[in-house]
């Protein structure tokens, strides 16, 4: 078998036109996509986060290099230049991937170098709905607690899900806003439900969700809470 494929040109429009069709291709894929990649990004990274991009670009990057090889080895071209095109496509797709993380790195770390712009907490079953000036020094150390609290072991986090499959009467939703930066903007978004403090970190479903020891968080969030209806 043989392909119309001969000089440098043809190799060229044959690079793009592949390129172009599984680029789109991936686009059909792309909650799957992404669903898998961010379990390689930080536990605080949530769906509405997630940068796009890198995930379709791994994807593409590594079926590119399967389909060009097989397309050279019918064209029997020289094995030297198979063996560069399967390091540099092997070299782009781990970049994809390294690229992924260090950017969802640098959004997450967002929280940890900027000043919030706003911080909302709700409760709608105990008509709690407030907004908070983020300057104040109870604001800060509530910030503060959230962006360090640490995940609970592997154990205790599969009994949590287990028990909790579902939002509960009386959860709290935290949502801590940041500037943009780095292409994305970051929301550090949190559930606080009988002292028990958790994320989504995913597509928003209960498998999803990380849950974190309790670093003062409750407490300090109660006082927000309490303050704000006092004013």
């Amino acid at each position: 078998m043989k392909l119309p494929i001969k000089t440098k040109r043809d190799w060229i429009i044959a690079f793009l036109i592949l390129f172009v069709a599984l680029y789109y291709s991936t686009m059909y894929f792309e909650m799957d996509i992404e669903e898998f990649m961010i379990r390689f990004a930080p536990d605080k990274l949530n769906v509405m986060n997630y940068p796009a991009g890198w995930g379709n670009f791994l994807v593409v990057g590594f079926l590119m290099t399967i389909l060009l090889i097989a397309m050279m080895v019918i064209t029997k071209i020289r094995t030297k230049r198979i063996v560069i095109l399967a390091v540099g496509g092997t070299v782009f797709t781990i970049a994809m991937f390294v690229g992924f993380i260090i950017h969802t790195k640098l959004i997450v770390g967002t929280s940890m170098t900027m000043e919030a712009t706003s911080i909302r907490i709700n409760c709608y079953d105990k008509n709690v709905n407030v907004e908070v000036d983020p300057e104040s020094d109870l604001a800060t150390q509530f910030m503060n607690a959230a962006v360090t609290m640490k995940a609970k072991s592997v154990n205790e986090q599969k009994i949590l899900r287990a028990d909790k499959e579902s939002i509960g009467n009386g959860t709290y939703h935290v949502w801590i806003s940041y500037p943009k930066k780095y292409g994305q903007s970051y929301d550090l978004i949190l559930y606080i439900e009988d002292d028990e403090i958790y994320s989504y970190h995913g597509m928003g479903t209960p498998d999803t969700r990380i849950f974190y020891e309790d670093n003062g968080l409750c407490e300090l969030m109660q006082r927000l809470v309490e303050e704000s209806a006092s004013n």
